[in-house]
């Protein structure tokens, strides 16, 4: 019994969606922010294994759900996503390969290196077309080139993009924790 109860303590996974604000700040999206559906940003946090299929799934659907026809690009942050199994691994793939066949671009960043590892081991990007941004030395780096590379793609910006008003490409980026 109590075996069963700490998987599923911890089987737990947060799912956070950020926002890029006007000037530059990418932090948590909070309830009033505009919405941006043309590029989304999300961020994963716990166990990548058998018993947080359940929790995985339904924060997929979630990010799924808030795609549409004007949907670009996901960014789906790692960082601190831990100990993947097959099962999670399974379960990312599955996600990447809904979403690319929507024809949405999918980005993976703040990936460590024993979740690399194994992303390189099933070949999820050259099967799925993931592109996938690893940790930095520099914290948060990842997540920053991550949205970079996703305007690149992007092109035009939107009407609520920090882009639009500075006249950038590539406007000063800053994470806020």
């Amino acid at each position: 019994m109590s075996s069963l109860l700490t998987v599923r303590r911890a089987g737990r996974m947060l799912l956070t969606e950020f926002t890029i604000t006007p000037d530059g700040m990418i932090r948590e999206r909070f309830p009033d922010d505009v919405r941006c559906n043309r590029l989304l940003v999300y961020g994963l946090e716990g166990e990548l294994f058998f018993g947080a299929s359940a929790a995985l799934e339904s924060h997929f659907e979630r990010i799924e759900q808030r795609i549409d026809g004007r949907t670009r690009a996901v960014i789906l942050r790692l960082k601190r996503a831990r100990n993947a199994d097959a099962a999670g691994m399974i379960q990312l793939k599955e996600f990447v390969e809904r979403v690319r066949a929507r024809d949405v671009d999918v980005i993976l960043c703040g990936v460590r290196a024993d979740l690399a590892q194994r992303l390189e081991t099933t070949k999820l990007s050259e099967r799925t077309g993931a592109t996938i941004f690893r940790e930095e030395r520099v914290p948060l780096t990842s997540t920053i080139l991550a949205i970079r590379h996703a305007n690149q793609l992007i092109g035009d910006p939107c009407s609520t993009c920090p882009r639009r008003g500075s006249g950038e490409s590539s406007p000063t980026l800053r994470y806020v924790v």
